[in-house]
């Protein structure tokens, strides 16, 4: 999977869990397996005080390979196709992904 591969919505989770570092999207809308921004997710970014070097995103290269995090965070959108996430992320990379499930999803 390449950045040149993905739609709109992934484009956009995908820069915003690179340029984010650590902290979390919270409440990100997910329709027929893509990211929806409308409305917007709530965007909880934490900053570790003191020294640190930053990382710096890689935004420019289409055709670079994605972290298998990438591919696995927007495979379970797809297999999720509607409903509502919430994203931890950590070193510019997604960590945990929390699904808001109906029981009668579980069930």
């Amino acid at each position: 999977m390449t950045r040149s591969s993905l739609n709109p919505g992934q484009v956009r989770t995908l820069e915003i869990i690179e340029v984010l570092g650590f902290g979390a999207i919270e409440r990100l809308l997910i329709r027929g397996g893509v990211p929806c921004y409308e409305p917007e997710p709530r965007i909880i970014q934490t900053i570790k005080l003191g020294p640190e070097r930053e990382r710096q995103p890689n935004l420019n290269s289409a055709d670079v390979t994605l972290k298998k995090e990438f591919e696995s965070l927007f495979g379970h959108f797809t297999r999720l196709r509607d409903g509502i996430v919430d994203i931890e992320v950590r070193h510019g990379l997604p960590f945990r992904l929390v699904l808001e499930r109906r029981c009668k999803e579980l069930l």
